[in-house]
């Protein structure tokens, strides 16, 4: 067995740490349109709200900036988190591989209570499934590979969503109107779907769930296997090829935030207008979707690339901590934003789901920025680990884990 005791900070990529903190921070900032609304409200602009003036803004800000961007780049922070987790070895001098696939496994559990439990927007069960069945079999491979493996997923996966569209005339009529009440709810079906989340904890998990099975069945072989697992891949091949390390001179890393973000937000800005212009009607809109699709993966790497300059260039330094201690608590964050936002916006908490635009769910947002940004460095002074870090690990090596900091000793974890 590997040694469960923590590593050292000094040892740490901070790179790697901050970008994933300024990934889970931004995640939110989509998912949000999911926890204070239905999931149509996360497609259809109109399905609840007023899609003008400052909501409209805030719908346009969130879709061109953040979505798939932040997803993308967290998935390229997991892709290389197998890479790092196979370099530990064990006492044999093997990789760790059991230890791998029982941490995928765990993954995978915390992942369904949480889907099924708290939130039915879970993202864990999709990397947990990925992290089994792609992840630790090409870790060995070319970076040159990984990154042609890369290119064919995602491709698939545009592939897919253009046949989509491209079929919809060959569906049935119930087919096409199920798809419609989950890509454009109308009022009628916005209503009943905002009440579903107005009931009792009983009431809101029974009515999430067919959903949530959808999500980790039918989404999963057509989206997230293919988008999520080709930006993992991504994330490997530039892993290996010093990128993600800040290995490489500090006017390349300009050069790729400058044009990444400028092609990647350029695409997304164009296929948010012209979603606008077909007022995101399917099945214009599966076709609409992919100029995103495809600027979200320019973005991702134009964002990495300018906080590894940040990081490089040493500016910022109460930020760059801030955010990397929230990276390295990303687990526990992640079900933190679940948990806080149920209890605000669900029935069986404060009940104020619908009654946030766009615009003002972004208020709430912020003031979960905010918190983690203060907290989780404090957190980290006392202890090594962010609570569902701590018991994540435990469940990995079969072990309790230590918790408590050691103050001479001066450790972080890496979960």
């Amino acid at each position: 067995m590997p040694d469960p005791s923590p590593v050292a900070s000094r040892d740490r990529l901070e790179t790697l740490d901050v970008l994933r903190g300024f990934a889970l921070l931004g995640i939110l900032a989509m998912n949000i349109r999911a926890m204070a609304a239905p999931m149509g409200a996360y497609l259809y602009p109109y399905a609840i709200f007023e899609y003008t003036g400052a909501s409209r803004a805030a719908y346009l800000f969130t879709s061109v900036g953040f979505d798939l961007k932040m997803m993308g780049l967290f998935s390229m922070l997991f892709g290389a988190g197998v890479l790092l987790y196979a370099a530990k070895g064990t006492d044999t001098g093997r990789p760790p591989r059991g230890l791998w696939f029982r941490r995928m496994v765990w993954l995978l559990v915390i992942g369904l209570v949480h889907a099924y439990l708290i939130w039915g927007g879970d993202i864990l069960v999709p990397y947990a499934l990925c992290g089994i069945l792609i992840l630790w079999w090409v870790r060995r491979l070319p970076a040159a590979w990984l990154f042609a493996g890369a290119v064919l997923l995602l491709t698939v996966g545009a592939a897919l969503g253009v046949a989509h569209a491209l079929s919809w005339d060959t569906m049935s009529e119930a087919d096409r109107a199920q798809e419609l009440a989950f890509m454009m709810p109308t009022p009628e079906q916005s209503r009943e779907q905002l009440q579903g989340m107005l009931g009792s904890y009983a009431d809101v998990v029974a009515h999430q769930a067919p959903a949530v099975f959808m999500f980790q069945t039918l989404y999963f072989a057509m989206f997230f296997l293919w988008r999520c697992g080709g930006m993992m891949l991504l994330g490997m091949a530039l892993f290996k090829w010093g990128f993600l390390e800040g290995r490489w001179a500090p006017a390349i890393y300009a050069r790729v935030a400058i044009g990444g973000v400028a092609v990647g937000l350029g695409l997304a800005w164009y296929g948010a207008m012209e979603l606008e212009r077909v007022r995101f009607a399917m099945p214009e809109r599966a076709i609409m979707d992919m100029w995103n699709y495809t600027g979200a993966v320019f973005t991702s790497v134009g964002y990495a690339a300018a906080l590894i300059l940040v990081v490089k260039r040493g500016v910022l330094s109460r930020l760059r901590a801030a955010l990397a201690a929230v990276g390295q608590m990303a687990f526990s964050n992640y079900l933190f934003h679940s948990i806080v936002t149920s209890v605000v916006f669900l029935g069986w908490g404060f009940g104020f789901a619908g009654r946030l635009d766009y615009a003002e769910q972004l208020l709430v947002v912020a003031a979960i920025w905010a918190f983690q940004l203060v907290v989780s460095p404090l957190w980290l002074e006392r202890y090594r680990f962010g609570p569902a870090e701590w018991l994540w690990r435990s469940l990995t090596y079969w072990e309790r884990q230590p918790m408590r900091s050691r103050p001479s000793a001066g450790v972080v974890s890496v979960a």
